[in-house]
């Protein structure tokens, strides 16, 4: 992983993974026409969708699909080269997923609904039915999000996520509640790598 002004760089051989920070403002094509020039991505094939704080999951698989942006989902999977997908995230956890020996990558947007809704494990579900990846082939990246000492929450959302059976998934502090979301990410695919191999 390299730091750059604009974020992080991952570079491994066939995939390229980038996690902006401030200073880009993935919603502005100048941006992101800049970014992309400087660090190698093909601008004209960008994918992105319009994020509802879901579970649902994306395929592109042509053209058309790369020009049809804005449709309404989470999750993003491709074995299209030269076709960066992007998310918009700020407190909502990016999770990354990519199988260099398939050549699949995917994105996912995962807030407390998405989580809830197993999105992580939906796009293992897709990568290896769709595309024969197997789970152990599959690398993923839990990005920068809203951490569990700032993410507060109600009682009753703590007591909703108690059903996916997640160890230590929230804080208590003062009769106060906070979520974690990388946590009930992180053990919602071991769990999926456990029961998958």
């Amino acid at each position: 992983m390299r730091e750059t002004v604009d974020g992080y760089l991952i570079n491994d051989e066939n995939i390229k993974i980038a996690f902006t920070n401030r200073n880009v403002d993935a919603k502005n094509s100048e941006d992101m026409k800049r970014f992309s020039d400087e660090y190698g991505f093909n601008y004209s094939n960008i994918v992105f969708n319009t994020q509802v704080h879901g579970a649902d999951v994306r395929i592109v698989e042509s053209e058309a699909d790369i020009t049809d942006n804005g449709k309404e989902a989470d999750g993003l999977i491709t074995n299209l080269a030269a076709t960066p997908l992007l998310i918009f995230t700020a407190d909502c956890v990016p999770v990354v997923f990519y199988d260099k020996k398939k050549s699949v990558a995917a994105l996912a947007h995962a807030g407390w609904r998405g989580t809830y809704g197993n999105i992580a494990g939906e796009m293992v579900n897709i990568m290896t039915a769709k595309y024969n990846c197997k789970v152990e082939d599959i690398k993923t990246i839990i990005g920068p999000s809203v951490s569990v000492d700032n993410y507060e929450v109600s009682y009753d959302l703590i007591e909703k996520f108690v059903a996916l059976e997640v160890p230590n998934y929230y804080k208590e502090n003062d009769g106060k509640y906070y979520l974690d979301l990388w946590q009930l990410n992180k053990e919602l695919l071991r769990k999926m790598w456990y029961t998958r191999r």
